[in-house]
């Protein structure tokens, strides 16, 4: 696949999670949850049928996560897409959780702020982590 045909893919990868963000959004209140798109799929770097697309959702109600990774979860399956979904559980703060936290792609705003403070302590985290082993 030549560069150009991987921008172009990654565009309609795009495209279609503008689709998702739709129905999503048609279905669910935005001021109720986010949902983060991390990793290769969005880009020129992802290689359909070896890659996966990473989602996280952050909502703070258990059975709309629920509802929502049902949608999410027939999304890809109609695209014959792989795909690695997780709740954001703010209870645990850990590392892991910073990258889909700093994603470019966010299919909502809803960032409110014990998900920033979540953040903070997931930093936290990572730097004892680091420190520990320097």
């Amino acid at each position: 696949m030549t560069e150009e045909e991987k921008k172009e893919a990654a565009l309609k990868r795009i495209h279609d999670l503008i689709s998702l963000q739709k129905l999503l959004c048609g279905s669910f209140s935005e001021s109720e949850f986010n949902v983060f798109v991390f990793g290769s799929y969005p880009t020129i770097r992802y290689i359909p049928g070896e890659s996966d697309a990473d989602i996280a959702v952050y909502t703070n109600n258990l059975e709309t996560y629920k509802k929502i990774a049902l949608v999410i979860e027939e999304f890809f399956e109609e695209r014959d897409i792989s795909l690695d979904l997780f709740f954001i559980d703010i209870s645990n703060p850990a590392p892991f959780f910073l990258a889909p936290l700093h994603a470019q792609i966010q299919l909502t705003d809803y960032y409110p702020n014990e998900l920033k403070s979540f953040e903070q302590q997931c930093a936290k985290e990572l730097a004892n982590i680091k420190r520990s082993i320097a």
